[in-house]
């Protein structure tokens, strides 16, 4: 029994130390990943030489390298910083009259009838803590709703809106090239057409219409005559282009290169596909969420951040002048954190609102349509290498 078991228990450890090699490894990584000195985020620059995010490793903002990070985060936004700065000075100018008034209530040195500061702040010190926790509970219940709303609509932009527009043209290059034809202008159009269709919804966020047609033709999306085709109706153009994608699939069907009727209707919905991603776009950054909502929101948030800066500058006056030092540390730490926190989730749900408008956190639209340029590309590659078994039965037959 022994000698039989020894081999094995051999084998089961030479087996293991290759796994356990792999694990140290990826454990190593996974710290590599968390505490190395890379940045914690991918940008790319654009042709306005401005840096947008591509992508960033979570695992870096799920560690104490949080602090340490800055560049695509809310810390760069010079509004929260002007809110902080206001909302400091508030809990100064509550704390300095209370300390600056505030009175040690000895015998006889408070006449009959007067009430001191610190006998007011001791009866009233648990209601105004109440009072703000409150308010505290109101903001961040309604906070949570409409970062949910803002996140939904940022991702619908992205999966069915991007992400729409770079399927249906995918799709439609695709099986144009392997039911129909393999004419290079044809394929190249309806390329072309799809990738001008997504850079136009950046254009226009970005308010870059004014030099379109120097913008097309240069990146070799147009040529001078589409582009100049394309300004005549000058309409939405980002959705109303896809007109020229149903034009070519109909185009084929009357010169009978489209020979099966289920194949047109499938060729035509994949256009309308395309046309309905940019119009889900068009509609949730024309369209956003209701005003007076995110008006009531954002008064509540600073009336709770200006009632919290008072509230706590008053007892951060007397507690200076008790002498509590970790009770002054408590109070300021609490005026800084959640006024910081609130503001920023504004202001994030603010950003993400309209993420095509060209700041650092926004889509990046040269990358996304160099991106659609490469895939449609790569499935045409796809197809003309096949494997061998597969080239010989399409050319013999089952």
């Amino acid at each position: 029994m022994a000698t039989e078991q020894t081999p094995l228990s051999t084998r089961r450890a030479a087996a293991n130390m290759p796994l356990s090699s792999s694990r140290a490894a990826a454990n190593i990584q996974q710290l590599s990943d968390a505490y190395g000195l890379e940045s914690h985020a991918k940008f790319v620059v654009d042709e306005d030489k401005e840096d947008h995010l591509i992508d960033y490793e979570p695992l870096k903002l799920s560690s104490f390298r949080v602090f340490f990070s800055s560049k695509g985060t809310i810390f760069r936004d010079p509004v929260l910083l002007v809110e902080q700065l206001i909302i400091t000075l508030l809990f100064v100018c509550a704390a300095l009259p209370v300390y600056w008034y505030f009175k040690d209530e000895t015998q006889g040195s408070i006449s009959k009838g007067d009430i001191s500061v610190r006998r007011y702040l001791a009866t009233q010190e648990s209601k105004m803590r109440a009072f703000a926790m409150i308010m505290t509970n109101l903001a961040a219940f309604l906070l949570t709703f409409y970062t949910s709303i803002s996140v939904s609509r940022w991702w619908a932009m992205r999966t069915g809106g991007i992400g729409g527009i770079k399927a249906a043209t995918l799709d439609l290059e695709w099986m144009l090239y392997q039911n129909v034809t393999q004419e290079e202008q044809v394929l190249s159009a309806v390329r072309r057409y799809g990738r001008t269709s997504m850079m136009l919804i950046f254009l226009w966020r970005r308010n870059h219409l004014g030099g379109l047609k120097e913008h097309l033709v240069g990146h070799e999306l147009l040529t001078e005559h589409e582009a100049d085709q394309l300004l005549k109706w000058n309409h939405c153009l980002h959705e109303t282009i896809w007109a020229w994608q149903t034009g070519i699939v109909t185009m084929l069907h009357k010169e009978g290169k489209i020979k099966s009727d289920h194949l047109f209707n499938l060729l035509l919905k994949k256009a309308l596909d395309g046309r309905a991603a940019v119009q889900l776009v068009h509609t949730h950054l024309a369209v956003r969420v209701p005003m007076q909502y995110v008006h009531v929101l954002g008064l509540l948030v600073k009336m709770h951040n200006v009632v919290l800066a008072v509230i706590m500058g008053c007892l951060f006056g007397a507690a200076v002048r008790s002498g509590e030092v970790i009770i002054c540390v408590q109070l300021f730490g609490r005026t800084c954190i959640l006024p910081f926190l609130f503001n920023a989730i504004l202001l994030i749900n603010a950003q993400l609102s309209d993420p095509f408008d060209g700041s650092e956190t926004d889509f990046p639209g040269m990358v996304y349509q160099g991106a659609l340029e490469k895939d449609c590309k790569g499935f045409i590659g796809a197809t003309q290498n096949t494997p061998d078994w597969l080239t010989a039965r399409a050319v013999s037959g089952p």
